[in-house]
């Protein structure tokens, strides 16, 4: 595995408690959520694929934002505030759009393993 993702376990598991989970329990279409969101992002782009995420207007069964903020916590290594939103994030940062690509990436693959440390229900 990964050194970059390794490291980042411990922290996305403390994110994944913080903004998805429920009484020690993840419902399982988070599972399905992060699984697909690399591949959104190999496939339509960062700004898209985060954009679609962060829609509260999907027809999802479980509103995405969640996993987005828990993104965000792991690439910024601080607890966003309420409202924060990745997609904000990136286009404040033109410049270093392909570094916080990889370390969105590499947080998407360490909340995934995180996630499946956790009852589904």
């Amino acid at each position: 595995m990964d050194r970059r993702v390794d490291k980042l376990i411990p922290k996305a598991i403390k994110a994944a408690k913080t903004h998805i989970a429920d009484n020690k329990k993840i419902f399982k279409e988070y599972n399905g959520y992060i699984s697909s969101f690399g591949a959104s992002i190999l496939q339509s782009g960062l700004k898209p694929a985060v954009a679609f995420n962060e829609s509260a207007s999907s027809s999802s069964a479980k509103n995405k934002i969640p996993l987005m903020q828990a993104i965000l916590e792991l690439i910024t290594e601080q607890e966003p505030e309420k409202d924060a939103k990745l997609l904000n994030y990136i286009l404040e940062h033109p410049k270093k759009e392909s570094k916080i690509k990889h370390k969105i990436i590499d947080a998407a693959i360490a909340l995934k393993l995180a996630i499946r440390t956790f009852e589904l229900k």
